[in-house]
């Protein structure tokens, strides 16, 4: 293999719409010449990001720990993510902390805000650090009047790519606290949107189904709540019992059952058992496809 052949089997790799378990060969001996010939971080955190989209998370923190030696910045941002969510079996606030310092000293602006909103957190929870909620608010301030001009922003990374809808429903949440209900419903509306369409592209990445989940639960303890249609989120807030969602889709009726069982609610969809919404999510399927792809083709919910 050269590394000619091996860029354009990495291009034909990100172009298609669907892959094959020899396109996904091919894509992973490609990616290792050109580590082992050239040694390029890059070609290293992609290799990662290809086994945290396979779910083998393992070898997705071997390869961004690979990376983060070669000080890109990108990989440490992954790995802050690794440790904060424990993708690998272990939840280590310290490691999640010194990743994500390390990750928002990066020149690019993108992954810069990327830590800096996950280390407010970490002052918001008190998670390694001592809890210090008056930081918090001003870190989220400042990266909300940052993602809200990005024109300003240096960054290789579209502005769409920002992370604008966490910090969205971070700043929703402090509006919330201040009174101003409004201004909150109007950034978890905009959360809302923006979650749904990441989620079509990759229900595993990196906390977003969680985030959803906060999402919704917020937008459904409003006070005042503007818009009362129902779409496939809101299984999230109504999986707190016992219940049914239905929807259609291509014609056919589909439901979604939320089943109480020792005490917890399950969820039963398309004769398959899912632990909990978010397990649902991330994985329930129709013809193949993820839930969370079709969501746009999914019409007319009723709940019951």
């Amino acid at each position: 293999m050269t590394e000619v052949e091996a860029r354009a089997i990495i291009t034909d790799y990100y172009l298609a719409e669907s892959h094959s378990d020899d396109d996904k060969f091919l894509f992973v001996e490609a990616l290792h010449f050109l580590i082992d010939a050239y040694h390029n971080p890059n070609d290293i955190n992609n290799l990662a990001w290809h086994y945290a989209e396979e779910r083998e998370f393992d070898l997705y923190r071997k390869y961004l720990e690979m990376a983060a030696e070669y000080g890109f910045h990108p990989a440490f941002e992954g790995l802050g993510y690794v440790w904060y969510y424990g993708q690998t079996g272990t939840v280590d606030y310290e490691k999640a902390f010194h990743y994500f310092s390390k990750g928002a000293e990066s020149p690019d602006d993108y992954l810069r805000i990327c830590c800096e909103y996950k280390i407010a957190d970490m002052y918001h929870f008190g998670y390694y650090v001592d809890k210090d909620e008056e930081r918090y608010k001003s870190m989220i301030g400042r990266l909300y009047h940052e993602i809200s001009h990005p024109e300003k922003l240096t960054t290789i990374i579209p502005s769409e790519f920002l992370p604008n809808p966490s910090i969205y429903s971070r700043a929703a949440e402090i509006a919330a606290e201040e009174g101003m209900g409004f201004i909150a419903y109007i950034l978890l509306e905009n959360a809302r949107i923006l979650f749904a369409e990441y989620l079509q592209k990759n229900p595993s990445w990196r906390g977003n189904i969680e985030e959803m989940e906060s999402v919704v639960m917020r937008l459904h303890e409003l006070p005042d709540k503007h818009d009362d249609r129902i779409n496939l989120y809101d299984l999230f807030w109504f999986a707190q019992k016992s219940c049914t969602m239905s929807f259609i889709y291509e014609e056919e009726r589909f439901t979604i059952e939320c089943i109480e069982e020792d005490r917890n609610i399950v969820i039963k969809f398309n004769n398959k058992w899912y632990r909990d919404p978010r397990s649902f999510f991330e994985k329930a399927t129709i013809d193949g496809r993820p839930i969370t792809a079709l969501y746009p083709e999914l019409i007319m919910f009723e709940v019951a």
